[in-house]
């Protein structure tokens, strides 16, 4: 097992140009380890400032028949199963290879960490939950931060072709997680790998067309209201991987270096004897402390929370909306059908289609205390391009905003949109689990 020193993670970091400490956190004046000074502090934290994590789970890998193993002649990879002669072992062996062949080679992931054989050893199982994953061997004692040497675990019943690439993939990216990052809360950790398998497997990326393609987000956009993210439901947190995909696409110079970023800069540091990770830091984290030190105007996690609302109603499949009505001949008032958890969105849509020549639509927001939202209004036009974005100003802790929408020609609908930027008491925390919803309430007239 090989420990990653702090500079080959800055190294990692860096890599491509990315330099998410240096282009999102420290400006253009501060230099590179300074930033990643400020996240290996976060990795020290005193024992009052950790957080629980999740449990520290290990697994032995399962029985095999007396056979050896397939391995590659490319990569340190084998595949064991209990019936050597399985139609799927030199399949999933392919696959395997392909898999390193990307993950490990355009994308410049960190290889997983292989065992005193001196491979990572995939095992052909029934019944595994989503296909493909990777399970922990053991931890690295030797290491003065978080590492884990794992196996991965695939489905023995799935043929050659798209549900097994994904699958082994899957559980590949998985375990090079676990050896960069293996204290990562498993919502955020399913959905970064996820972003990863759609980014190195051509089937991960489905055809949002089909009857059944691109069921995971289709249940992440038909619940915006929901936290980003949520370890309640398999499908949600793999669908959450719209939003670490766009994160990657809209920050990171190569694909993928956002993700290995969030891994790489976010080193835990967890007690022999305890039972759950160190939670301290998280990638989120990383986000925050990298935002708030940027010369970027308008530059913090809010922000960014507020960027994705307004991206994840671009997507395909969209948002769901929380109320479409046409343009209102009198003054209405609608409330929120789904409370908004922190870091979740809702969306009005109002037609313009009925307005008279010279209309503005008069907009009055208010939200429960102790919730904290933002709000921005979207002019599109027919082809449902963006014509401007306008945010909703409001006082740091206050309950109401409100904004009067002029110069309405060419605009075929408003959006409204709706945020929960979180708690004022403390930083998003992945971990915490439970979340309090706020509703809200809007008021529009036409002027």
């Amino acid at each position: 097992m090989r420990e990653a020193a702090p500079s080959a993670r800055a190294h990692i970091a860096l890599r491509g140009g990315l330099a998410l400490l240096v282009t999102l956190g420290a400006g253009p004046a501060a230099p590179a380890c300074s930033s990643i000074a400020s996240i290996e502090r976060l990795a020290h934290a005193d024992v009052a400032d950790e957080r629980r994590g999740p449990p520290v789970v290990l697994e032995d890998p399962p029985p095999t028949g007396p056979e050896p193993p397939a391995c590659s002649l490319r990569h340190p990879v084998c595949v064991r199963t209990a019936d050597r002669a399985s139609h799927s072992t030199f399949a999933v062996l392919l696959a395997a290879d392909r898999a390193w062949d990307v993950l490990s080679g355009p994308l410049a992931l960190p290889e997983p960490d292989v065992d005193l054989d001196g491979a990572w050893e995939i095992y052909l199982v029934d019944g595994v939950v989503e296909g493909g994953r990777a399970a922990l061997r053991e931890r690295d004692p030797r290491s003065r931060l978080d590492r884990g040497t794992s196996f991965g675990l695939v489905d023995g019943r799935l043929r050659a072709g798209c549900d097994l690439d994904v699958a082994v993939t899957r559980a590949m990216a998985s375990a090079m997680m676990l050896a960069a990052s293996p204290a990562v809360d498993p919502g955020s950790g399913r959905a970064e790998v996820e972003a990863i398998v759609r980014l190195a497997s051509p089937c991960g990326l489905a055809d949002p067309g089909g009857p059944d393609a691109n069921a995971d987000a289709i249940e992440f956009q038909r619940l915006p209201e929901r936290t980003l993210i949520d370890p309640s439901s398999m499908a949600f947190d793999r669908g959450a991987s719209l939003f670490f995909g766009w994160l990657d696409d809209t920050f990171a110079r190569e694909p993928a270096g956002l993700i290995d970023a969030l891994w790489s800069l976010a080193p835990t540091k967890t007690p022999a004897d305890a039972w759950r990770w160190n939670a301290t830091p998280t990638g989120f984290d990383v986000l925050r402390v990298s935002l708030q030190r940027s010369a970027l105007e308008g530059s913090s996690l809010e922000d960014l929370w507020v960027r994705f609302a307004v991206a994840r109603m671009h997507a395909t499949p969209s948002a769901r909306e929380a109320w479409h009505i046409p343009w209102p001949d009198h003054a209405r008032r609608l409330a929120s059908p789904e409370p908004v958890y922190p870091t979740g969105s809702s969306y009005v849509v109002v037609d313009h289609a009925g307005a008279r020549p010279g209309q503005s639509l008069r907009i009055e927001a208010a939200w429960e205390d102790y919730g904290r939202m933002r709000w921005v209004v979207l002019k599109l036009d027919a082809a449902g391009g963006t014509i401007a974005t306008l945010p909703v100003t409001s006082l740091e802790r206050g309950t109401r905003a409100s904004m009067t929408v002029e110069s309405l020609e060419g605009v075929d609908r408003l959006v409204i949109v709706g945020v929960n930027v979180g708690s004022t008491d403390h930083p998003f925390d992945p971990d915490q689990g439970e979340w309090e919803p706020h509703g809200w309430l809007l008021t529009l007239e036409a002027e």
